[in-house]
């Protein structure tokens, strides 16, 4: 046989009531007595609505109250925090996409330095700028002449000073 269960008082987690076997009802107020003294009170009297019936179904509209605005509390901040994280979401996949954007131009852009460098590189050759020479009508010199810096005067490829 299992032992008897101890007797524990009602609190708002577990209501005492008439269908809950081993537990106490607590009433508000002072103890009511029958007529014929001290005893429990006959159903009549429970039924036409006294102060305890009364109390009792205060009491159970007061944890259903409180249950009602806990559960409202946290249905809030579920729905607060699914907003905040729809909102951050929202904003990171915004900046995906522009940080996906920039990468592409940065590249693009990437590309025309290259091209130019090698343009660059290809119109600095000696073929290159000996046929823009010509175009602009210029014409290599037939005798080298070279400037001595020293004695201000223009020595020819033949040795001769000018």
């Amino acid at each position: 046989m299992l032992p008897p269960s101890p007797v524990r008082p009602a609190s708002p987690i577990r209501p005492a009531g008439p269908g809950r076997p081993g537990r106490t009802i607590r009433t508000v107020g002072p103890p009511r007595h029958s007529a014929e003294g001290t005893g429990p009170r006959p159903a009549a009297q429970l039924a036409s609505g006294t102060a305890t019936a009364a109390t009792t179904s205060t009491a159970a509209r007061a944890r259903r109250a409180g249950r009602t605005s806990f559960v409202m509390l946290v249905l809030g901040l579920l729905g607060g925090g699914l907003v905040c994280l729809l909102v951050v979401n929202t904003t990171l996949a915004a900046n995906s996409i522009q940080i996906n954007h920039l990468e592409q131009v940065n590249g693009a852009r990437t590309q025309r330095v290259e091209q130019l460098q090698q343009d660059v590189a290809a119109a600095q050759t000696a073929t290159v700028i000996a046929n823009e020479a010509r175009k602009l009508g210029m014409r290599p010199q037939q005798v080298s002449a070279f400037v001595d810096l020293r004695h201000h005067s223009l020595l020819t490829g033949r040795g001769q000073m000018r």
